[in-house]
């Protein structure tokens, strides 16, 4: 055929001046595919080099403002070099430049181009550069840490040492120039939260005992009951803890007003139990009141009677502390919890607060929860929070907690140790239940709720479980903003790189390109 021919003809051609237009019509095709080449080697060596001066410039952003340009630049060259070490870069000059709380990393350098090379294009440059600023804008940071008796001993000193560091690390970050941009709170918390007895007269607080719990543990809810009055009567001073508000208060963030009773707070007053219940937890006092003759009823009705509590004493023996729980005898009862620490500035107030931190008492997440919200809120019943719609300002709660939600159940007549949801037969939880799982089970559900809402305000929430062998973790990993929010730590001493990881998160660093 026509074209067979042509070809057995250009393959057999031996005419020079064929030969020379040949080599010379090929060198296009040699320069193309050799771009192609070289350039791909170019590509490659530029991706590693932005590699590089991404990882190194975030580096050099957690440092301190202290650190001089000079150690800046040396640390710079240093792992830029280390990270890219390629020898197909070639001339390679690394710069560092602060401005304010911008670090700009550039790396400037060629690659050689030995097939283009023949139409003298030596090499192709390579011009990277990595920008990092400090997390804009303010941080409000709430530490919710609980503080049960199954905490007692290593893992409590491995708490305290990991919040301590976190806190250590968050203000070292902090601006001399900006010293309001970082506040932090420390909430412990147990089966309640003791606020500070300095709020007794607080307008949060149900000081006319008009709340409907108010007066729920006393004999048919005496008219005449008043916590803060019996504590006076008693010369007890209120310890500072308090109870969960009635549902929907319970999870829900309205601030407290006399207008509306039940978003008050009601101070916990733990009642004294009946001396004929043998079981009973708190018996500090004789029932009925002085001088009036022993009276046979049952047992809830002996301790809800209001007269005693002004005219009997507490009795010597209730001066020790309980054998089965270690809590104080007393209205008091429970509430052996530090005070929390609402928003500051200052490291040392938080530190403080940290190392002073006891353990006592069954876990009710949820009232940890609140009031780590209350610290960071714009509203009452503190309003330290930045309002939810500045921009500027990110809230967190880190959650800490190494049990399931409890309200224990007893052989007395109460069927449960009074707490900061009151005794179980109150029935603040949705049960009166006397199973265990099934009381866990609906304070699980208010603390999934609580989470729920929280998350809608704006607040994002870290939660980390430690050394938990029963139950699931489903609630506090679904409580937390995003999975990787969530931490399943299996042994404490593993708190510390936790608590860095968490500060990490919080001080997270955009890159600018």
């Amino acid at each position: 055929m026509l074209y067979q021919r042509l070809f057995v003809r250009f393959r057999t051609n031996s005419d020079g001046n064929f030969a020379a237009i040949f080599a010379l019509a090929m060198v296009p095709f040699v320069m193309v595919g050799g771009m192609g080449i070289d350039y791909g080697i170019n590509v490659a060596v530029r991706q590693k080099a932005q590699n590089a001066v991404d990882a190194t410039v975030l580096t050099l952003a957690k440092l301190s403002t202290t650190v001089s340009d000079q150690d800046l630049q040396a640390k710079a060259d240093t792992q830029v070099k280390a990270l890219l070490s390629d020898g197909r870069l070639r001339d390679a000059v690394v710069t560092a430049k602060r401005d304010g709380d911008t670090i700009r990393v550039e790396i400037v350098g060629n690659t050689r181009t030995p097939i283009t090379s023949i139409a003298g294009f030596r090499q192709l440059p390579i011009d990277v550069t990595a920008v990092a600023r400090r997390g804009s804008g303010n941080l409000e940071v709430a530490l919710v840490l609980d503080n049960t008796g199954s905490m007692k001993g290593t893992k409590l000193a491995n708490l305290k040492s990991a919040a301590t560091s976190l806190a250590e690390s968050m203000f070292k970050e902090v601006d001399p120039a900006k010293p309001n941009s970082l506040k932090m709170a420390v909430v412990p918390f147990s089966m309640t939260v003791n606020i500070g007895a300095g709020y007794a007269n607080a307008s949060f607080m149900d000081v006319d005992a008009k709340s409907s719990i108010h007066k729920e543990i006393f004999a048919v809810k005496d008219a005449t009951a008043n916590r803060f009055s019996l504590f006076g009567k008693m010369k007890v001073a209120w310890a500072g803890c308090v109870e969960t508000r009635p549902t929907p208060y319970d999870v829900q963030e309205q601030p407290p007003t006399v207008a509306t009773p039940d978003t008050l707070y009601v101070p916990m007053f733990a009642p004294d139990e009946s001396d004929n219940d043998g079981s009973a937890i708190n018996d500090y006092m004789l029932d009925y009141p002085t001088g009036t003759r022993s009276q046979s009823s049952n047992d809830r009705t002996r301790q809800g009677q209001v007269a005693k509590y002004g005219s009997n004493k507490i009795l010597p023996a209730a001066s020790s502390t309980q054998s089965g729980t270690g809590y104080h005898y007393g209205p008091n009862s429970g509430c052996e919890l530090q005070p929390l620490t609402r928003l500051t500035t200052t490291k040392a107030t938080i530190t403080d607060a940290i190392t002073a931190m006891t353990v006592l008492g069954d876990t009710n997440i949820a009232t940890g929860l609140m009031w780590g919200w209350h610290v960071l809120s714009p509203n009452a019943p503190f309003s330290d929070g930045a309002l939810y719609t500045d921009e500027k300002t990110r809230k967190y709660v880190v959650l800490m907690t190494d049990g399931q939600n409890q309200s224990a159940p007893s052989n007395s007549d109460n069927q449960s140790y009074y707490s900061g949801i009151g005794f179980i037969w109150n029935n603040r939880i949705g049960t009166t239940s006397y199973d265990n799982a099934t009381r866990t089970k609906y304070m699980d559900a208010r603390t999934a709720q609580l989470c729920t809402n929280m998350k809608s305000a704006g607040i994002q929430i870290f939660t980390v479980r430690v050394e938990v062998t029963d139950g699931t973790s489903d609630m506090l990993r679904n409580c937390a903003t995003t999975p990787d929010m969530f931490y399943d730590v299996k042994n404490s001493s593993a708190l510390n790189d936790v608590f860095a990881s968490i500060g990490s998160q919080i001080n997270e660093l955009r890159i600018a390109k």
